[in-house]
């Protein structure tokens, strides 16, 4: 389909369409994958201490940010993945942003923009490109990477800490995102949707979303999606089997990125849930891997 025809096609005739598209990869989870459990901070032996060689070579970097329903993010869950990047060539490291019980939307995509800045402050102690730098972010981490990315070269959701310094990326990958909180039967299973003790009410300070639109349209990712507004490549997936985050998000992102005539990329997750270890394989991540490296 050609972007005018996506524009004047409605959601549901475009969700039900997107499964049959060329351009959409599909991938299937089978229940079995198998993801590490990370134990941090075991001592078994004390030894002198050994520095390492200087590193002389520059590395992309990965900044992830881990989903957490805006709340307060377990910063290891995804480690093994992040050290399997690493494995690969990239300096990964892992975002810890104000939890919404500490600081309202957008104090998130703000903590990620200095994350950013701080590695390209940085790049000389963690040997990294600063020309080669992505963001990647799973569930409310994947709204966060989006919004990041979207509007960094907008006056908007910033600090003046490390202003010095871009927070520009090379490129995101998106694995579950929210991309928009204002839709009911997107979330089928999130206790109180959309009140405000919800993860999303309490996001924009403890309002209920449909009553608050003035707090609630900014969270929406596609709000930032223009034509004329330049944006980095996406890589997106998402689980058929979702009903935490329903795919329904993922496609509605989707179908205004090619409207606008945008770089994306969709896998459809067959059969996974939310989180799936099938996010996490070496195999789905040499997806991530490629895409990374085509964008460098």
């Amino acid at each position: 389909m050609t972007p005018e025809e996506i524009k004047n096609t409605d959601f549901e005739t475009f969700f039900q369409a997107v499964p049959q598209m060329k351009e959409v990869h599909h991938i299937k989870a089978t229940g079995q994958e198998i993801y590490h459990v990370y134990k941090n901070d075991v001592v078994y032996v004390t030894r002198p201490e050994v520095k390492p060689e200087s590193v002389q070579k520059k590395y992309p970097a990965i900044l992830y940010v881990q989903g957490s329903a805006w709340l307060k993010q377990d910063q290891y869950k995804r480690l093994s993945a992040m050290a399997d990047l690493a494995r690969r060539g990239f300096v990964t490291a892992i975002l810890q942003y104000r939890e919404s019980n500490l600081a309202t939307f957008p104090a998130q995509v703000q903590d990620a923009k200095t994350g950013i800045r701080f590695l390209r402050k940085h790049a000389e102690e963690y040997h990294i490109d600063v020309d080669n730098i992505f963001i990647m972010g799973d569930s409310s981490g994947g709204n966060t990477a989006f919004i990041t990315a979207f509007t960094a070269d907008m006056d908007c959701m910033d600090t003046g800490v490390y202003k010095e310094y871009s927070c520009k990326v090379n490129a995101v990958i998106d694995l579950y995102g929210v991309s928009c909180v204002k839709i009911k039967e997107d979330f089928p299973t999130t206790p109180n949707q959309g009140e405000p003790d919800s993860p999303e009410g309490k996001l924009i300070g403890g309002n209920n979303v449909y009553e608050h639109p003035e707090l609630s349209v900014p969270v929406t990712c596609a709000n930032y999606v223009e034509k004329a507004t330049p944006i980095p490549p996406i890589l997106m997936m998402h689980g058929t089997g979702d009903d935490t985050v329903s795919w329904r998000q993922s496609v509605r992102l989707y179908k205004k990125l090619r409207e606008e005539e945008k770089d994306v990329t969709f896998y459809i997750m067959e059969n996974a849930v939310h989180g799936d270890n099938a996010f996490w394989t070496t195999e789905n991540l040499n997806i991530v891997d490629e895409f990374i490296k085509k964008h460098i």
